[in-house]
Order: C-alpha cells, then structure tokens, then sequence
C-alpha cells in the first residue's frame, strides 16, 4: 500500500487541509489512499490487468486517491478536477505518498473541453464523480471522455451516486433524486440544487456502442473485483441473481442499488 514517505511534504498536506477547512486525518481526506487501495485497485486489476506505462486519467481527482494508486501500480497518471483548491492539496498528497513524478494533476474548469489530444488515454476512471456534472453538461462531458480514450480503451466508472435510489448517497436525503430541481428554488428557496444521483441511463446511452464488459463476462470481473475488496458471499451471490434478473434488459450486474459501476471498452 502506498505509504507517506516525505515528512515535509506531509506537514505541508497537513498544513493545506486544515487551511481549507478539512481534517487532514479524515477517511475521506488524507485517510482515502488507504481505502482507494482496497477498493480501487482491485477494479483496476480485475479489468485491466497489468497497468505497468499505461496512460491512465482520473477525471474527477478530488484529492488524488486513486491517482496515487494507480500510480503506484505503475501507470502513468493524469488527474483532472473542477476545484484549484482541490488540485493544490492533491499535489501534495501525490508528493507525500512518493509518486509526485508520475502523476501529473491539473485543474480544469470546464470539464466540457478537455486539455489533451484525441486518444490520448488507455484508461478513464470515474471514480465516485459523474453524479456532480451538471445534467445539462453531462452528453458534452461524456463526449470527452470518448474524445480522449484510445481505441479498445477502457473507461472504468464506480460508485456513481444513482438518481434511481429513494435515498441520495452523499446527503442521506430521502426521495430528493425523484423531484425536479425547480422545487429546490422555489419551496427551499435554494440557488444551488440539492445534490443528485445521476441518471444511469444516461450513462448507458453516452457508451451505447462500446462493448459493456460487465455483460459480455456475464459480471466475472466485477464479482472478482467485490471478492477481493472483502464483500461477503451472500452479498455476491444475490448480486449474481440480480444480474441474471436484469440482463435481458441490457443492464449490467453494477447498474442497480443507490450507487452504480459498469466498465466499457472503446471499439
């Protein structure tokens, strides 16, 4: 597991956590490397395999996490955030896990026009980001994302947060992802909306024409996946019933409960 190996730079992570308003110490702050690699590195493998000088893209970085990770499995890395803050305290949390040089980590305001050429990447993670694009943006955003992965690339999206589930990941709010936003102004008088799940189906049919892994494995890789990350056997045996259920659909095993995963592959 990646470890903190520059004190300095760790005092200077510690320094920016704090000045931002967050608990250096958190789980999900400076305590997320250790869950990433629990989680995310068993993605990665299960459907990538070997990542050793991939060209891989983290969009949505937050604070470098999986980046961190996928760099210490030795791909090269490109991180992307919305927040300059974010990509600050990012950057020292790559330079105080070791692995500063092989994660290059940008801010990107406008996530709608990328910095990179086409074909760029073998390998996009969503990692826990697509429900924060804004609906309006999202076709623009995917359109990306497909712009810059490669042919026969990967794209891995985990743990999005689902519109379709009663109860909003993130907030714990019950019921808001089945109201229109236009209620959040006008009964809560609220300028910012509550936050949302986003829509899986919209997702499905950004990445219509690739090839859903997750379907045409019959869900392998995403129940070998969930076994390492240390989900229990009845857990995975009544996703494999799930899957059954919902393959004539064309969902995938990850498509269903309050957050969804599914990886597909450029043609």
């Amino acid at each position: 597991m990646p470890e903190v190996v520059n004190a300095a730079d760790d005092a200077a992570f510690r320094v920016q956590a704090t000045a931002m308003g967050y608990d250096p110490d958190d789980k999900w702050v400076g305590g997320y490397v250790p869950v990433a690699w629990q989680e995310v590195r068993h993605l990665v493998a299960a459907y990538a395999g070997d990542v050793h000088d991939a060209a891989l893209l983290e969009f949505g970085c937050n604070y470098a996490a999986s980046s961190i990770v996928a760099a210490t499995m030795g791909a090269c890395v490109t991180g992307v955030d919305v927040d300059a803050d974010t990509i600050t305290l990012a950057r020292r949390n790559a330079a105080r896990h070791g692995v500063a040089g092989r994660i290059d980590l940008r801010h990107v305001r406008d996530t709608r026009v990328l910095p990179f050429a086409d074909a760029s990447f073998d390998i996009i993670l969503c990692i826990s980001v697509l429900e924060y694009v804004a609906p309006d943006q999202l076709d623009a955003v995917m359109g990306e994302l497909k712009r810059v992965l490669k042919s026969g690339g990967l794209i891995i999206v985990s743990g999005t947060a689902s519109r379709l589930a009663p109860r909003e990941v993130h907030s714990g709010r019950w019921l808001v992802n089945y109201w229109p936003r236009v209620i959040d102004r006008r009964l809560f008088g609220r300028k910012t909306p509550l936050q949302r799940g986003a829509n899986p189906f919209a997702i499905l049919r950004a990445f219509g024409n690739y090839e859903n892994l997750d379907l045409a494995d019959r869900g392998e890789r995403w129940l070998a996946a969930r076994a390492a990350m240390g989900q229990s056997p009845a857990k995975l045996c009544m996703a494999r019933i799930i899957a059954r259920l919902i393959r004539p659909f064309g969902w995938s095993i990850g498509m269903t409960g309050p957050s969804f995963s599914a990886t597909w592959r450029k043609p």
